[in-house]
């Protein structure tokens, strides 16, 4: 089962974005208001499910992207803004890059180069959960409330398939939409972890203008 989009596809965007070794928390500013407390579904595997889908569905969302481990000792962050169709703004220690549908605007100190990216590189962090997965052969456990920067949500932790060491971790609003999500795991023998966190869901003020 796939839980995210490949580390190398991921960290290929990162980088892209440029790195820094600061080990601060991520910043949280933009925290949605407070919502009232989600109850206990009775399937954790269909509840996650939906909120991918919910997700899948987005207009526009902004995230705060941190990789520990890409490489030994080092910590990459990113922040990316999406706006639909196909519009992506990513902003790090290299500065700001934008792509639209399948071309990269590498921006330089003077002039700006279109470069064509994959088809469908940056399309797969709009659904960390496929649609399609097997639901049913999940171990969700359902880990119960859990507030997140003072926003009530609902915590769940899904086991990847048996001898991967790997783990995914849904943070999910009252509305049924994902607050955070966090991945734990290995790239070949280097353990990572990857935390992305949500904020300006359907927000129509966001925008992603060509560079």
């Amino acid at each position: 089962m796939r839980l995210m989009p490949c580390l190398p596809a991921l960290v290929g965007v990162l980088l892209l974005a440029g790195c820094d070794r600061q080990t601060a928390a991520p910043d949280a500013q933009g925290v949605p208001a407070a919502l009232p407390t989600a109850a206990a579904p009775a399937d954790p595997a269909q509840a996650l499910l939906a909120a991918t889908r919910r997700f899948a569905a987005l207009r526009s969302f902004h995230a705060e992207m941190t990789l520990h481990g890409a490489r030994a000792g080092q910590v990459t962050r990113a922040r990316l803004d999406f706006v639909a169709p196909d519009r992506y703004r990513i902003e790090g220690a290299g500065g700001v890059q934008t792509v639209i549908g399948d071309t990269f605007f590498l921006q330089g100190e003077d002039r700006i180069e279109q470069v064509p990216v994959p088809p469908g590189l940056l399309a797969q962090w709009r659904s960390p959960l496929p649609p399609d997965a097997d639901v049913h052969g999940m171990a969700v456990e359902d880990r119960g409330a859990m507030a997140l920067d003072g926003v009530p949500t609902r915590h769940y932790q899904v086991e990847g398939r048996a001898g991967s060491g790997e783990t995914l971790q849904y943070w999910i609003g009252a509305d049924g939409l994902p607050r955070q999500i966090q991945r734990d795991g290995f790239n070949g023998d280097q353990p990572f972890r990857l935390t992305l966190r949500y904020t300006r869901l359907d927000d129509p003020t966001l925008q992603v203008p060509l560079p």
